[in-house]
């Protein structure tokens, strides 16, 4: 059915011809989408809900400022939005948690996590690691959304939240029921963890809610845990928290990534305003004014509400930008009539993008630099082709700088706390000399080639012996 247009709230024939002095009448229009709008509307101020939170809470709750402030709780629901929001910054974790934790995982025995003094008896016989997957599968690991998930996933999203804005949580359970032991790991979301004002020295306790309000909180109170070591009994069931940040905070950690946070930003921008930019431009090319005739052709507020808009801002705007049906690129307007003569101007639009991929590239390439990678690792430089001894000398070089850190900052919890808390917990305590140790993809690949390597310096080697003295 086509679609219907209004002149004065009347119905009138679709091929009404466009008055270039009035543009079209207003139009019964067909359902749209709506305009890109920041998803970050105040940047890191917080809204006024959340300010009123914690002046309400201020000594109880520590919001993601710290205690010396009461705003900027915002700030981690702005730092984890731009993992979405940058491109780039979505790309180099992506690519570091498929490099970190893409593999299969390995059973090696325990290992210290600061001192090297396991020798090279790291690896178990066949019998060792089936006792130790057995174990294993006895532990249960939930994500927040409660779905049973295997220690890789679990590796992952620490990582990414980890990533987001420098901490991740997981809470610990136990419990004993008729003579069963039970131990479980659960994630908790950044964002439903806040510690409790608690005096230095002092036990620390989070507070696990899904919304931070105080209608809310007093309908649904919020869930209480102790931090690790500590442990709290609800019911049969023992209760505690590890919490693991980056950098030296009192309270909450920061990423990693933070000295690259106006570029992460500014990418989210480019792309809003291109966006906004698509949806709402401007596309009159040329303006002309005439002298005035017929009163009726006059531009303004009247005649504006008269053709059915609420303005003449609005009717311009639904005739000159890329909101209209027909968008016009001819603007004309009427002068007094007996005044100076008329003119003409032509609007030349903006195509210079020389500005724009120039910044774009130097923030990509800070967010690149923040999270110690490569453009080729990211699959952006290709100067090389399709070399794999290239790229592949760069990822080892990345494993020894970057990747093998993340590695232990996401398995040493696990390992150490996890595992330890659970072979004690269900009485399998031969279970504390083994570890999980999360590869790369390219571990086997990376493992063949050293393999390859040393073959042939043994060759070499061999063939280049002096002849001994009475040897023939």
């Amino acid at each position: 059915m086509a679609e219907q247009v209004l002149v004065h709230g009347q119905p009138c024939a679709d091929d009404e011809p466009y008055n270039p002095k009035t543009g079209f009448r207003r139009r019964a229009r067909a359902l749209r989408f709506q305009q890109p709008a920041s998803p970050i509307p105040a940047q890191i101020e917080d809204v006024k809900e959340i300010r009123e939170f914690f002046k309400n809470y201020r000594d109880y709750f520590v919001p993601y400022a710290g205690t010396e402030e009461i705003s900027s709780h915002a700030l981690q629901a702005f730092l984890n939005s731009l993992l979405e929001l940058s491109p780039t910054h979505n790309a180099c974790a992506q690519k570091i948690q498929s490099f970190c934790f893409g593999g299969k995982v390995g059973f090696v025995r325990r290992r210290d996590p600061v001192y090297d003094i396991e020798g090279n008896d790291g690896d178990l016989s066949r019998a060792d690691k089936l006792r130790f997957y057995e174990f294993l599968k006895s532990v249960a690991v939930y994500d927040s959304s409660g779905q049973r998930i295997s220690f890789r996933r679990l590796a992952k999203n620490n990582y990414w939240s980890f990533t987001g804005d420098g901490n991740y949580w997981i809470e610990l359970q136990r419990s004993t029921i008729a003579g069963v032991a039970q131990f479980s790991a659960i994630i908790r979301k950044n964002e439903h963890c806040l510690y409790i004002a608690t005096d230095p020295g002092a036990q620390r306790w989070v507070a696990i809610s899904p919304v931070w309000r105080e209608d809310y909180l007093i309908k649904y109170p919020a869930q209480y845990v102790p931090l690790y070591p500590a442990w709290s009994r609800d019911g049969v069931v023992e209760r505690t928290i590890i919490h693991v940040k980056n950098g030296d905070y009192f309270w909450y950690g920061r990423p990693s990534t933070v000295g690259a946070l106006l570029d992460k930003y500014y990418e989210f921008q480019a792309s809003d305003y291109k966006s906004k930019q698509t949806a709402n431009a401007f596309i009159g090319q040329v303006f002309i004014e005439v002298e005035a005739t017929d009163p009726q052709y006059d531009i303004g507020e009247e005649s504006a509400m008269q053709d059915g808009y609420d303005s003449l801002t609005e009717q311009f705007h639904d005739n000159h930008t890329n909101r209209a049906d027909q968008p016009q690129t001819v603007v004309l307007s009427t002068r007094p009539y007996g005044s100076s003569p008329a003119f003409v101007f032509q609007f030349s639009p903006n195509t210079n993008e020389s500005w724009y991929e120039k910044t774009q590239e130097i923030a990509e390439t800070n967010i690149i630099k923040a999270h110690g990678i490569s453009r080729r690792i990211l699959g952006l430089d290709v100067s090389a082709g399709m070399n794999t001894n290239a790229y592949l000398e760069e990822f080892e070089i990345l494993s020894a700088t970057v990747l093998n850190d993340i590695q232990e900052t996401i398995g040493e919890p696990i390992n150490n706390i996890i595992l330890a808390e659970a072979a004690m917990h269900l009485g399998q305590q031969e279970m504390l000399q083994y570890s999980l140790q999360f590869n790369s993809p390219f571990s086997e690949m990376l493992k063949e080639r050293k393999e390859n390597a040393a073959a042939a310096d043994n060759d070499n080697s061999g063939g280049s012996r002096e002849v001994q003295p009475g040897e023939q």
